[in-house]
């Protein structure tokens, strides 16, 4: 449980994050479990993207997974240095409803950290069901903290937030993180976070919405003292991945 603050004066936080790659993941269908797919990662040559042993398990059973969830081939040959597409759609462009979202998000516009945006907004795009969890290294008190926005956000509890209330979360029976104000539901944190579970030290409201064009948004952040990457979904696979 935390207290919220003025989420106004917390938006400059957002910069102390240090974000050094992405993972892909998927909530599998028949479990309810969040999965990372494939890792794109900061390098000394850009950047570099890796699949997961997971993927390797999950796309011989669902089809259309090894298309949309591809490293880029030149003569057939995997190019693992490069942005995979399924990244790249959901990185920002330089638009009108791009520049708001980076001012709630406190983000630099327009020279956006691509990693940062997709990060905390969770890279979600029309047409898949694909989602992102960020990279993230400790702090200087070896704690992680991620920055997100909430899920489903029930908008009547949005526009009663206060200064002085307090954040609390329980856990639903499929796994997903709900925050709340006393016993009410605010909103979800994003599927990754279900690895997390009963982990989460702290919650606390960094910015509200109150740009009728971004609808209901609440960004947070989360604090835990755990290695959420120590997770055994987070192995990548060896070699070149066959499916």
């Amino acid at each position: 449980m935390t207290t919220v603050q003025n989420w106004h004066s917390g938006i400059a936080q957002i910069k102390e994050s240090k974000i050094i790659g992405l993972y892909l993941g998927w909530v599998v269908p028949e479990d309810g479990q969040w999965q990372p797919l494939m890792r794109l990662a900061k390098s000394d040559r850009g950047y570099e993207a890796s699949h997961t042993r997971a993927y390797q398990r999950l796309a011989h059973k669902y089809r259309g997974m090894a298309e949309m969830v591809s490293l880029p081939t030149v003569d057939g040959q995997e190019i693992a240095y490069t942005i995979p597409d399924i990244f790249s759609v959901r990185m920002p462009r330089l638009r009108p409803d791009t520049e708001r979202r980076c001012k709630f998000l406190g983000l630099d516009y327009p020279n956006i950290d691509r990693l940062a945006f997709i990060a905390i907004t969770g890279g979600n795009i029309n047409g898949d069901s694909y989602d992102i969890c960020p990279i993230m290294e400790p702090n200087s008190y070896s704690q992680y903290q991620f920055y997100c926005v909430l899920q489903e956000v029930n908008s009547d509890i949005k526009s009663n937030l206060a200064a002085y209330s307090k954040l609390q979360y329980d856990i639903a029976s499929n796994g997903r993180v709900v925050v709340k104000v006393a016993s009410d539901e605010l909103g979800l944190l994003p599927p990754y976070f279900s690895l997390l579970g009963n982990d989460i030290t702290e919650i606390e409201i960094i910015n509200v919405s109150d740009d009728p064009y971004l609808g209901n948004k609440i960004l947070v952040a989360v604090i835990s003292k755990v290695d959420l990457y120590a997770n055994q979904c987070f192995e990548l696979a060896t070699g070149k991945v066959i499916v």
